[in-house]
């Protein structure tokens, strides 16, 4: 099946505060196989680090607590999970003439999974095959997220976020 003709799920979620961004996050990286690509897009302090830190506590990765964002590292690697996660953060390559070669291969790896926060920077270097999520701050602690992906790739996260789901929608 050719990506034109898969089926897109789209889930609009609302997280009440980072506890339940962090299990959304979990449930994420429950579902994730290894080698997709996850472009993750939010405004500054949305919340795009908390899930990040959920999807690694989805994957077993040991010590997901401590994850940090890469902003000034552009990128970190966590081994010991499912599959290697790595935690990219495209923000300071705003204005860089490519990408680096280690990122690179990270977002076409096909055992490993690849994050890449500020992702709309560059989507024109996006595997074919991702998952889109975009998270925007809402009232109080609220978050309201967005999530985009091939049914196919991820045949139960749509039940496993339910709880959480304000609207689900198939393109």
């Amino acid at each position: 099946m050719s990506p034109t003709a898969e089926t897109m799920t789209t889930l609009e979620l609302q997280s009440n505060s980072a506890d339940d961004t962090l299990a959304i996050g979990r449930e994420i990286g429950a579902a994730l196989p290894p080698g997709l690509f996850v472009a993750l897009n939010g405004e500054l302090g949305s919340g795009k680090t908390v899930l990040v830190k959920g999807i690694a506590h989805g994957l077993g990765v040991p010590g997901w607590a401590g994850l940090r964002s890469p902003t000034f590292t552009l990128m970190l690697s966590y081994h010991g999970g499912r599959c290697v996660l790595h935690h990219v953060d495209f923000y300071r390559l705003n204005e860089a003439p490519g990408l680096p070669g280690e990122i690179e291969d990270c977002m076409f790896s096909s055992d490993q999974i690849c994050i890449v926060e500020w992702a709309d920077i560059w989507p024109e270097t996006w595997p074919k095959q991702h998952l889109t999520i975009h998270i925007r701050a809402g009232e109080d602690k609220r978050r309201n997220i967005s999530i985009e992906f091939p049914e196919a790739l991820l045949p139960g996260l749509a039940s496993a976020l339910e709880k959480w789901t304000v609207s689900p929608s198939s393109a």
